[in-house]
């Protein structure tokens, strides 16, 4: 190619990245066109979802690494006999099979990203560092599928608590996130347990219109009116569930789920029912009312809605 041609070329390239900038000012001021940031149409699709469920492991890995200690033996017994069976199994396996040793090894490889062996524990600039890595990871994993049940309620749990969040936001932006939650479980009708999400969500409202009222007992921003319209979105979302749960059993949707995952989503609905009733109690003695049980046969109906 001739000297001129890429002159020309790279003029042309200049010009249209000049053009881009220019043209792309309007649209940086819009605020209409103020989308979040999607790469690859990722967050909120099946894709998203299973890198949600991945996303489990790391932050797991990185909260006890935030709570752990330094790397000691109480009992030397019990060492001794845990590193004889480590040299054990490597004796097994450098006698066995070349596939073996090669498993062994790549399985020590993984190991040894998460065993602490520091003597030492965390120092607190460390810890913060963990905990700023742990808030991220959970972000971006709510953002990935904001229907995931563990995801939104560890990332609810950072968002309230001092100890653990690395952000000034804190209960505003835990509020605000409940919010969004709720809206996007309620629209989506493809898996009755994301509907378990919006109740979790709706109860964590509640908690914290609970915990301002105990702060400010005078001056608190909720009143038991607002309170009892939020137990009414819990209740939207159980009486979801139920309904889409049923539609998964006539379709047998549910038999192609494992025995974990069920049981998990019956031990999700048992404990939303419980919260719920405990919550409409604590309602009943702001309003100076009895106490009564309040969800009745309804609670059985719901529970059956998994087992069947």
């Amino acid at each position: 190619m001739k000297p001129s041609s890429n002159i020309i070329s790279i003029a042309l390239i200049g010009a249209g990245v000049a053009g881009f900038v220019v043209s792309s000012k309007p649209l940086l001021k819009n605020a209409d066109l103020d989308a979040p940031l999607n790469p690859l149409g990722i967050n909120r699709s099946p894709y998203g979802e299973v890198i949600a469920m991945a996303m489990q492991g790391p932050i797991d890995t990185f909260f006890h690494a935030v709570e752990g200690e330094g790397h000691k033996c109480d009992d030397p017994e019990h060492c001794q006999h845990h590193q004889l069976k480590k040299e054990d199994d490597l004796v097994i396996v450098e006698h066995g099979s070349w596939n073996d040793r090669a498993q062994f090894f790549i399985e020590s490889l993984g190991k040894g990203l998460e065993e602490r062996t520091n003597p030492r524990a965390a120092t607190d600039s460390h810890k913060f560092y963990l905990r700023r890595g742990i808030e991220d990871k959970l972000r971006f994993a709510y953002n990935l599928d904001p229907g995931h049940y563990g995801n939104y309620n560890a990332y609810h749990f950072f968002l309230t608590e001092p100890q653990l969040g690395t952000r000034p936001e804190l209960t505003p932006h835990a509020a605000k996130l409940a919010d969004e939650t709720i809206r996007y479980c309620l629209s989506q009708r493809s898996d009755p347990r994301q509907a378990l999400t919006a109740a979790a969500a709706a109860t964590n409202i509640i908690q914290l219109m609970f915990e301002d009222r105990a702060a400010n007992p005078d001056s608190s921003r909720y009143t038991t009116e607002q309170m009892r319209e939020v137990l009414g979105v819990v209740d939207q979302s159980i009486g979801l569930f139920s309904h889409l749960s049923k539609e998964w059993e006539d379709q047998g949707v549910w038999e192609n789920l494992s025995e974990l995952r069920i049981v998990e989503a019956q031990e999700r609905l048992n404990f939303i029912l419980k919260v719920r009733e405990s919550q409409e109690a604590g309602i009943r003695r702001l309003e100076g009312l009895p106490s009564r049980q309040t969800m009745g046969n309804n609670s059985v109906n719901h529970t059956n809605s998994v087992s069947n």
